[in-house]
């Protein structure tokens, strides 16, 4: 089973991938200042700054969606550093309250699979349950291109949440998919390209449309929000995860 691995490793030029365990964070440097792609966990405080060594390095926390365990040390790396928060517009409120609305079904049709009780487990452990409410949110938009370390344009592809994004760093010829499309199903422990478990979704189907917006993106890795790098090419991801459908 290929959940996020712990630690810190290079995934591509300029970007090391941050997990503890759960989600994964990436690190972006470009020319001595740094953006971070995504905030895990309360616990990964320690793996953030430890990672970025001085956190006055940092520029901007980007969110690609407004879950918990994507949230996780934005409020506090924005108070520590000043850094900006930002989100789609369509996920700000949530990020702000910390007010989540329902997803597409309930957990209970993983409850006789043992990787939804690894995944609720490793949850609990790292505070990841609860949004960590972001006092200041700033927003981007679908094609915006943010001026922020590493330059990445906005790929909005909702389905798993209303405001769920990818961000394209040109530069380190990278997509950054968040929980737009993993290659590890957090409750069914399957492998590849796919979308989220239904459980996690405001709406399935509409994040497997929502692929169509990846198409004729050229990347050198797609980097997701769980689960190891795919090497592959964005379309052959695109392919597996559509033919993988919901779960």
């Amino acid at each position: 089973m290929t959940r996020a691995r712990k630690g810190v490793i290079q995934v591509a030029p300029g970007i090391r991938r941050l997990s503890g365990g759960i989600a994964n964070m990436y690190l972006v440097s470009d020319g001595g200042r740094c953006t971070l792609v995504d905030a895990g966990t309360p616990k990964d405080w320690n793996l953030f700054a430890t990672t970025i060594g001085r956190i006055a390095m940092l520029d901007a926390v980007l969110l690609t969606h407004a879950h918990a365990d994507h949230i996780g040390v934005a409020e506090r790396a924005r108070q520590e550093t000043g850094a900006a928060v930002r989100v789609h517009a369509a996920d700000a409120e949530v990020a702000r309250t910390g007010k989540i609305g329902k997803t597409e079904v309930g957990v209970g049709k993983y409850l006789l699979r043992p990787e939804f009780y690894v995944t609720a487990f490793s949850l609990l452990r790292r505070g990841g349950t609860k949004i960590v409410p972001v006092a200041e949110v700033a927003t981007f938009e679908d094609g915006e291109t943010l001026d922020v370390p590493g330059r990445p344009r906005v790929v909005h592809a909702p389905g798993h949440t209303l405001g769920a994004c990818a961000l394209l760093f040109e530069g380190s010829r990278a997509l950054l998919t968040g929980d737009c499309l993993v290659t590890h199903n957090a409750l069914t422990a399957r492998d590849g390209p796919q979308v989220m478990p239904s459980a996690f979704n405001v709406d399935t189907q509409h994040a497997l449309r929502s692929l169509d917006v990846f198409s004729g993106i050229e990347a050198d890795v797609v980097l997701p929000g769980h689960g190891l790098p795919w090497t592959g090419g964005v379309g052959e991801a695109v392919h597996r995860a559509r033919g993988a459908g919901p779960s």
